[in-house]
């Protein structure tokens, strides 16, 4: 899924003539802390709600002076570019550019993570299973051997990590629904399972982290 799919079309952008009070007001009625600025219909930036909580609610937004983040996706980004950057910017909401930086739109944090989790392999049947190891033990390949030796299919993949001295966890969806002979097979290898979840255990523990961020959102 690409940026220009995922545009938001009730989030408007905001407009320099804007007021303080009037754009808090718009990121209120939109449920984002941060909306893009346009000047003369030239994209300009984001600014967030601690941007404007800080001026006189009355002053203009042309007259804040050069205090918006030029952040951006190009209209052709994958999804999964808007996801590191929404990350690491902690956004609750990025424009979208065209090649030539025309502003298309806008991505609120709470449509990309309806569609990433549509369109996830995460919401297919099957068991998920996360290993613990080195990053240097850690094959893909090795993986998918030892999988595939128990007639599976590894359905997607992830890894996470903490500091560069700690393990990693590689999170593994598969199409199967009875995986225990696949953990006693990993560990016969030598790896650690870290935690498995059954077809009705992820489904439930991952609607209770989902109507969790969802609450996080509405606040």
């Amino acid at each position: 899924m690409l940026a220009n799919e995922l545009i938001a079309s009730e989030i408007s952008p905001l407009d320099g003539q804007f007021t303080g009070a009037e754009a808090l007001h718009m990121m209120e009625e939109g449920m984002v802390r941060h909306l893009p600025l346009l000047i003369n219909g030239e994209f300009q930036g984001i600014l967030s709600e601690e941007d404007l909580l800080d001026r006189d609610p009355t002053m203009k937004i042309c007259d804040y002076g050069p205090i918006a983040r030029h952040l951006f996706v190009r209209e052709y980004d994958h999804i999964l570019e808007v996801l590191e950057l929404v990350a690491r910017s902690n956004t609750t909401a990025i424009p979208v550019l065209s090649d030539k930086d025309g502003y298309l739109g806008t991505i609120t944090l709470e449509r990309l993570i309806h569609s990433f989790v549509a369109g996830s392999s995460f919401v297919e049947p099957g068991a998920i299973i996360v290993l613990e190891m080195d990053r240097v033990n850690y094959s893909l390949a090795e993986i998918s051997r030892i999988v595939e030796s128990e007639n599976g299919l590894i359905l997607s993949s992830y890894i996470s990590e903490g500091k560069s001295d700690s393990p990693i966890f590689v999170t593994l969806k598969l199409n199967l629904q009875n995986i225990q002979f696949l953990v006693s097979a990993f560990e016969r290898y030598g790896y650690v399972v870290k935690s498995s979840y059954t077809d009705t255990d992820y489904v439930d523990v991952l609607k209770d982290r989902y109507e969790s961020l969802m609450h996080f959102l509405d606040i």
